[in-house]
């Protein structure tokens, strides 16, 4: 698990070294809707063009468990007005631990995601934005999961994403 988390952060941060640096770093906090998902990035300027952004999910159901997700989003603007178009790519993990063995033996399970979006962020000031992006996700599912619907098997999906970032 650690080498996973090494993987993720290693790319992005040799990136941010050819990006020029900004006059002031700024930080932000995003709340991301995907479907009945809710997350939070926190969106990390480390240039004019390019955006680090570590991402975290958490659900809990009371008879069923809880669900933790942690990646990492860096984005890369094709350009910086106040429609600001990005790629981007997405990596991370999903736990599942359930509240307890019951009779269906549900067990903590673990799924991968990597993926490339496409998006959009629009600035109305420098310290509000609104963002749409579509995303082409791979996953590897855990043996036991079935958050996927294929447990042990890797799928291909696409999903939308709609959020609001708060900047600092």
């Amino acid at each position: 698990m650690k080498k996973f988390f090494i993987s993720l952060l290693l790319p992005a941060l040799m990136l941010s070294t050819i990006v020029n640096a900004q006059e002031k770093t700024r930080v932000g906090i995003t709340g991301s809707i995907q479907g009945n998902q809710f997350g939070i990035m926190v969106p990390i300027w480390m240039g004019e063009k390019f955006v680090l952004a570590p991402a975290i999910d958490y659900n809990y159901a009371e008879k069923s468990g809880s669900d933790f997700g942690i990646g990492l989003a860096p984005r890369f603007y094709l350009k910086k007005e106040t429609l600001s178009p990005y790629v981007g790519i997405k990596a991370g993990v999903m736990i599942f631990r359930p509240t307890s063995i019951d009779d269906v033996n549900q067990k903590t399970t673990l799924d991968l995601l990597v993926g490339v979006a496409f998006g959009g962020e629009y600035f109305l000031s420098e310290h509000f934005s609104f963002g749409v992006e579509m995303q082409g996700n791979l996953t590897k599912s855990d043996d036991d999961s079935y958050r996927y619907g294929n447990p042990g098997k890797i799928n291909f999906n696409l999903a939308t994403q709609v959020s609001a970032t708060i900047y600092f």
